[in-house]
């Protein structure tokens, strides 16, 4: 295994994570100049093969994957059904699935989402290759999340998650650590292009605050320890804001494996 300094903390982080140790510390930055780049990513993956969580199997959920209302609760208390959690984007067809837990008010989600996110969804979610589940977390470390992670809930219903979640890391700054975080969020929201008077409908009737509990209970069931957290289905989770060249190589090599298996 490469020597974990200065930039093998990110292998390292994952196979922690593997053997149930917690990495505890955030990832380092990593410029992408590295040239263990080209190694890292086919390191973390030939060791984390086959330690999915089995509830990850129910990912996909139909035949296209589409940003409509969240299902109604589960009829049995504990009964997590994860095609019903979360948002999806991209083709259930797709040969690689990706399920993400990311919490609002983590600063390196925000990090992802900013500098990462955008060209994986546009090489990957846009052209059919990857199925993303994205799955909202709220960890603890930030009381304001619950606010937005309900704001997101109610974006689900409307369609409008995946904009309301880009706004929502892009603005961290307006509501992450303000004493009343629903006039920011609700000013996101509008941005994003909800329809305000159902928005704040589903507020007040607290609709989808059974999912927000969900995702949590989710996560505690697959051993999320902190956020940013990727489970590339066939795999061990692998943990912080990977840099963009090196959550490419990743992505790369189980789109070589899959097409070498003829899956």
């Amino acid at each position: 295994m490469a020597t974990p300094r200065p930039h093998g903390t990110l292998l390292m982080c994952a196979l922690l994570l593997m053997s149930g140790a917690a990495c505890q510390d955030q990832p380092e930055e990593n410029d992408g100049s590295d040239t263990r780049l080209s190694t890292a990513a086919g390191d973390i993956l030939a060791a984390t093969q086959d330690s999915t969580p089995p509830i990850f199997t129910q990912v996909p959920a139909g035949p296209r994957v589409s940003l409509g209302p969240p299902a109604t609760p589960p009829s049995q208390q504990g009964a997590l059904d994860i095609a019903t959690l979360g948002f999806d984007l991209g083709n259930a067809d797709a040969p690689v699935r990706i399920v993400e837990f990311s919490d609002y008010g983590c600063g390196y989600c925000r990090k992802f989402h900013m500098e990462t996110w955008p060209t994986l969804r546009k090489d990957y979610i846009d052209t059919g290759k990857v199925l993303w589940k994205t799955v909202p977390f709220v960890i603890g470390n930030w009381a304001n999340s619950v606010e937005a992670s309900m704001g997101n809930e109610c974006a689900v219903e409307q369609g409008k998650a995946a904009r309301m979640t880009t706004l929502l890391f892009e603005r961290q700054s307006d509501w992450k650590s303000v004493a009343d975080p629903a006039p920011p969020v609700a000013m996101i929201a509008e941005a994003a292009g909800l329809d305000m008077t159902t928005y704040q409908t589903c507020l007040d009737e607290s609709r989808y605050l059974w999912r927000v509990q969900a995702h949590s209970s989710l996560a505690r069931q697959v051993g999320v320890r902190g956020t940013p957290t990727f489970f590339v289905i066939g795999y061990a989770p692998v943990q912080g804001a990977l840099p963009l060249e090196l959550f490419k190589q990743v992505i790369d090599t189980v789109l070589a494996k899959v097409e070498a298996e003829g899956r």
